[in-house]
């Protein structure tokens, strides 16, 4: 979350936006949002963890999300996905680079 917050301001001058999803309790993530000083929502699935389900990114036997980003235009056509477990600032040069692609831009 903290490299979609460094790239916030660029990624809204191209008119994307950003929300996270997550598994966690909406005061648990108002208070990280809150600590990291985040401009973008966070939204909680919990308890039945819908979203998370829905997309496919839920963990067998366990309550949490894996990190994957998803890269919608604006007609809210899936255009891209960043699936990288290890590497955490892949999700927001990624997406970056999607929403460029996306837009026409360099």
């Amino acid at each position: 979350m903290r490299g979609f917050q460094r790239i916030h301001d660029e990624l809204e001058a191209l008119g994307a936006r950003v929300a996270g999803v997550s598994a966690d309790t909406w005061a648990a993530l108002g208070v990280f949002a809150t600590q990291n000083d985040l401009a973008f929502p966070l939204l909680s699935d919990w308890p039945e963890l819908k979203t998370i389900a829905g997309f496919g990114v839920g963990r067998e036997g366990n309550p949490t999300a894996q990190r994957v980003t998803f890269v919608f235009d604006a007609s809210g056509t899936l255009r891209g996905i960043v699936d990288d477990a290890r590497d955490m600032e892949a999700h927001p040069t990624g997406a970056l680079a999607l929403v460029k692609e996306i837009t026409g831009t360099s």
